[in-house]
């Protein structure tokens, strides 16, 4: 699994601060231990027959003496740490990363909760309803969406367990207003934070201001603005179409990001109002097509009532 690097650089700081702050405290146990004048001297005995030892490993050919002097002083050294109660060890929270974060290039275990908490902060999800696929009660409903809304949410369910080898980058579901497109946007960025994808949910008007700041932001400032949509997992922009279109931004910058992501193989979800024709109208053929690949592309029409006007 291939984490966004903003985490991993949030993660390897906060993991390193863990172990300056440690060391610091080994430090200061140390410092206690040396003023006992026993320890000291016992210190220093094993300190110097530690590197005759290791002189006479690489030098002589019987090192049987240094060794035996080696073994003593550290037996006495080991004596009064136990019969004293100090404690000189470097403490380590985690023993499978070391207090690393990270067990090779896999994300341990012990860093999991925070790389979530991370991902949720920034995704949005926090201010969206906590709608699961579970929650579907349209086939329970008279609504003309019934059956295909409900077909629809077994295929995103499959879509989000199959999401590391699934050939699908892009989403895109159009139809009226209430039919039940950003629902079901909400389970599908649910469902994959629980795995762990880090996952951005934004509005189309929320997508439009962030590039607008990004357009008018000086180059050394403009990463903070991109890098996330580019990187994350799974980026999903609901509502496409009921933003105002800036010049020189909303149709240039969905264009780049749209195109970034499908030639890295990053997923995509948006939904929208507009049909296939009122997209293009407004966005252009070229980003239509780059959204309506049927290689790597789901394109959905939801057609049926205004969910709103039910009782579930």
């Amino acid at each position: 699994m291939r984490y966004p690097k903003k985490y991993t650089r949030l993660i390897s700081a906060r993991y390193a601060a863990l172990r300056e702050r440690e060391e610091r405290d080994q430090q200061k146990r140390c410092a206690v231990a040396r003023k006992d004048p026993e320890f000291a001297e016992a210190e220093k005995v094993y300190t110097d027959a530690s590197i005759t030892f290791a002189r006479a490993k690489v030098l002589k050919e019987d090192y049987s003496d240094e060794e035996r002097a080696y073994n003593d002083a550290k037996a006495v050294v080991d004596r009064i740490l136990k019969e004293k109660g100090y404690d000189l060890s470097l403490h380590v929270h985690c023993k499978k990363c070391g207090d690393t974060g990270f067990v090779g290039e896999k994300l341990c275990s012990c860093a999991m909760p925070l790389y979530l908490a991370m991902v949720k902060e920034d995704s949005g999800i926090s201010r969206i309803p906590k709608v699961t696929f579970d929650d579907n009660r349209v086939a329970d409903t008279d609504c003309a969406q019934s059956k295909q809304l409900t077909v629809l949410y077994d295929k995103m369910k499959e879509f989000c367990d199959r999401f590391r080898d699934t050939r699908v980058k892009f989403i895109l579901l159009t139809g009226q207003s209430g039919v039940g497109k950003t629902t079901l946007a909400y389970a599908i960025a649910n469902a994959l934070l629980e795995k762990g994808v880090s996952v951005c949910f934004l509005t189309a008007f929320e997508f439009n201001n962030l590039m607008l700041r990004y357009h008018t932001t000086n180059v050394a400032a403009r990463a903070q603005y991109m890098e996330f949509l580019l990187d994350c997992d799974m980026l999903i922009i609901d509502d496409l179409g009921t933003e105002p279109v800036l010049k020189s931004v909303t149709k240039e910058y969905l264009y780049n990001v749209v195109d970034s992501r499908v030639v890295s193989g990053k997923k995509t979800m948006i939904t929208s109002n507009l049909n296939l024709e009122e997209l293009m109208l407004r966005y252009g053929e070229r980003t239509v097509s780059r959204m309506t690949d049927k290689t790597y592309s789901v394109t959905r029409e939801l057609l049926g009532d205004d969910l709103r006007k039910f009782r579930f």
